[in-house]
């Protein structure tokens, strides 16, 4: 797992082009993700796999968690497992929680045959992406394996041990990010080196990054060391990181009492849902239900519930599945419940699935 841990700067000083968080054609990324849903439903896996793989390189987390699960469902060999799991680890570096959780199971049947140790899967997974990143033309290899480690060990993974096959990484391809490598610290990190790795990482998209800048936010009002905090924040939900966005939605609403600002939690929410990210879809749904920061209205409450399950968020189908289920068409937002229910349990919900069976 050490090996791996040397792949983690690629995410963060090495990544070309936009974050996964900016999807390119919002409108036809959704057309293209729910064509997926439409055949997953009906049974038809590649089909679904083509257009979750579509979307998915479109930049949409949602498309990359289902691309995931199907491409786990059908594997036969280790290379099928392995790009199941870069699929959810794509997702996962957006703030998708299910597919950080997926991305180990995807791994799982590897661990049986090439280890005894419980992590010996991802410690066989990851070292294989590290060779490949070390070829040319590998280098999206180093990505993936760095997105794999995040998903394993969250926003508190140590990168000391980064620096030099970042360095070697970011050899690559030339990056004005790569100078994120000289910012890896030989030692303890102080509170500002601290500060500015979880900069570094939320400005290129990773969830990990943001929710590190929201924590102290939560625990404390707004004072002179937290201020850079927020505007770091503030800063890369305009540039159109979404889980940023939902993150100080989640400030706004949830956090100290004299910070809450219903107003701003409505902005923040809405950027974060514009985004595609399934939690803020949600929030902002149950923000139209109760009023906050603007008026009532059910209608677009139970719209973005829905939009929030096709976003893969198994609460949001979960409570889909009831309100389909009291209503007198038996569908909401276009859902009927019995595949609400389904999409929930298949995202994890476990009383779903009991409800299904029962």
């Amino acid at each position: 797992m050490k090996f791996a841990l040397t792949c983690l700067i690629a995410t963060a000083g090495f990544v070309a082009g936009p974050a996964i968080a900016e999807v390119s054609d919002g409108d036809k990324v959704m057309e293209i993700h729910r064509g997926g849903l439409a055949y997953d439903a009906a049974g038809e896996r590649l089909a679904a796999l083509s257009m979750f793989g579509q979307a998915c390189d479109m930049g949409l987390p949602a498309a990359c968690t289902m691309a995931g699960q199907v491409e786990h469902e059908t594997a036969s060999n280790e290379k099928d497992h392995i790009r199941a799991a870069r699929m959810f680890a794509k997702a996962c570096r957006a703030g998708d929680d299910l597919a950080c959780e997926r991305t180990g199971m995807a791994l799982g049947p590897l661990s049986r045959a090439n280890s005894t140790e419980p992590d010996g899967v991802m410690t066989f997974a990851l070292l294989a992406m590290g060779e490949e990143c070390r070829h040319p033309g590998g280098e999206q290899a180093c990505v993936d394996a760095a997105q794999l480690l995040g998903a394993q060990d969250g926003p508190g993974i140590d990168l000391f041990a980064a620096r030099a096959y970042g360095a070697r990484a970011c050899e690559k391809e030339a990056s004005e990010r790569c100078t994120g490598v000289a910012m890896l610290p030989a030692g303890n990190r102080t509170s500002d080196e601290t500060f500015q790795r979880s900069n570094l990482l939320c400005a290129t998209g990773w969830a990990g990054g943001c929710d590190a800048l929201l924590e102290p936010l939560m625990e404390e009002s707004v004072g002179v060391d937290a201020k850079r905090h927020l505007d770091a924040l503030v800063a890369a939900c305009d540039e159109r990181v979404g889980i940023a966005c939902a993150d100080l939605g989640l400030f706004y609403s949830q956090g100290p009492e004299s910070a809450r600002n219903p107003g701003a939690a409505y902005r923040y929410m809405r950027y974060g849902c514009d985004a595609f990210v399934a939690k803020a879809c949600f929030a902002f749904g149950v923000m139209h239900k109760k009023g906050i920061g603007g008026r009532i209205d059910e209608t677009r409450a139970v719209s973005l519930v829905g939009h929030a399950c096709e976003l893969g968020s198994p609460k949001a189908c979960a409570t889909l599945a009831r309100i389909a289920g009291e209503s007198e068409t038996g569908t909401a937002a276009g859902i009927a419940a019995a595949e609400a229910l389904r999409r929930a349990c298949r995202l994890g919900d476990t009383s779903s699935c009991t409800a299904r069976n029962g």
